[in-house]
């Protein structure tokens, strides 16, 4: 490659890349081609998190409902028991995942809105590096900013180029490795979540037939109140082990699959943590020592 050829690519390639940055910064250009497939694959995490955050929420609110069945009396004095209390283990450990799930959502918008200025500045950064060590060509005394624009050069190269395409392209190369994990545990976890929306329409459901049962007139005499005192402490009791019947068969599949559950969505987050950080993070790194030793 002549001087005068390496000069020419690298002024059209430092103008081109300054060119985009800059458009790309003051809006004039809507979308920017090295963040559009990062936008793309942060985009379609984002999708997922929150419908996975949904269904963790559903089950939590099903546990938590669930909890809150009690049996009570008051035949002779106000006694409570809530026989559904053995499931706070497995809610309080769905609403943690359900919270770093909702973590996962929060950094996938953030880099569906915070790449393409990112990525504006790389290219900027390049442009402007590339222009530099054109213009030290045949030049003596521009040698002294060699360093200078090189680092400019490898920075912009970083993150303008390197960050956003090794991204999309480690969370392309994430979800065709783990595809069948994913399957297996989202089927789980819709499953358990069928199971959930089954535990809160029972409740709901009694809630309406409780106010659509009509209110008895008092009776009259002597031992009415004796008599409405006694038929009260049984309704009570009654009630109380009809909605534990209802959430029993539901919450039964809670406890019984609470280590498939747990399996499940700790798959998931193993996947995001994968797809988001791992993969990107080595095929960043392998760009960058490449970098480092042409430049």
């Amino acid at each position: 490659m002549t001087a005068r050829v390496r000069l020419s690519l690298l002024l059209a390639a430092g103008a081109l890349a300054l060119a985009i940055g800059l458009l790309s910064l003051t809006g004039t250009l809507r979308s920017l081609p090295t963040a559009a497939p990062a936008e793309a694959a942060a985009t379609d995490i984002a999708t997922s998190t929150a419908g996975v955050y949904v269904s963790l929420r559903v089950i939590n609110a099903a546990l938590s409902a669930a909890q809150e069945v009690e049996i009570g009396g008051s035949m002779v004095a106000e006694v409570g028991v809530q026989p559904l209390k053995v499931l706070e283990p497995v809610d309080d450990t769905v609403e943690r995942v359900a919270d770093v799930v909702f973590a996962v959502a929060a950094g996938a918008a953030l880099a569906t809105v915070g790449l393409a200025p990112v990525s504006a500045l790389g290219l900027v950064l390049l442009g402007c590096g590339l222009l530099g060590v054109a213009a030290q060509q045949g030049r003596p005394t521009l040698v002294p900013i060699a360093p200078v624009c090189q680092r400019a050069v490898r920075m912009g190269a970083v993150v303008g180029l390197i960050v956003p395409l090794m991204f999309a392209a480690g969370v392309w190369l994430g979800e065709r490795v783990t595809a069948v994990p994913w399957q297996a545990a989202m089927a789980e976890l819709d499953r358990v979540t069928q199971e959930a929306e089954v535990l809160i329409g029972a409740g709901a459901v009694a809630q309406i037939e409780d106010a659509a049962t009509p209110v008895a007139e008092p009776e009259g005499g002597f031992f009415a109140p004796f008599n409405a005192w006694i038929r009260e402490g049984f309704d009570t009791v009654e009630d109380g082990m009809e909605a534990v019947a209802r959430y029993r068969d539901a919450a039964g599949v809670f406890l019984s699959e609470a280590d498939a559950l747990f399996s499940a969505t700790m798959t998931i987050i193993g996947v995001y943590a994968l797809r988001m950080l791992v993969l990107p993070l080595v095929l960043m790194w392998g760009a960058w020592s490449l970098l480092r030793q042409t430049f």
